[in-house]
């Protein structure tokens, strides 16, 4: 049987930093030198490990939104529509309200009605 393996707390620390950096798993496997499936089998048995991993990619998340928000403050169009879009819901969609129903509609069908009646031939 393998023996298995440990990371200490230098090691937890750099692979924040990885999950910081928006590294994959194959890719935080390779700079902590375990193979993929290792470093899978690792996370499966380590809390620590995937909590480290999580906290990273949120940090990254945190990050990258207060960027996005400076620079939309700043006054970047493209950020300001794209974040009025995803954090606000708004959208480039033009939305065509129906007009409300005219109250004389409802004497169409009768106007139809009386419009092919057979004409009336008194000649008075």
């Amino acid at each position: 049987m393998r023996p298995t393996i440990k990371f200490e707390k230098e090691q937890y620390a750099q692979v924040a930093k990885l999950a910081e950096m928006g590294c994959t798993d194959e890719e935080m496997a390779a700079v902590m030198q375990v193979s993929l499936s290792t470093w899978k089998r690792m996370k499966s048995r380590d809390d620590l490990l995937v909590q480290t991993v999580a906290e990273g990619k949120a940090n990254l998340s945190v990050k990258l939104r207060r960027m996005q928000i400076e620079m939309a403050m700043s006054g970047d169009r493209a950020l300001l529509i794209h974040l009025g879009k995803h954090l606000l819901g708004q959208s480039d969609k033009v939305v065509v309200e129906d007009k409300p129903e005219s109250p004389l509609t409802q004497f169409l069908p009768r106007a139809e009605t009386i419009k092919n009646l057979p004409q009336s031939t008194d000649e008075e």
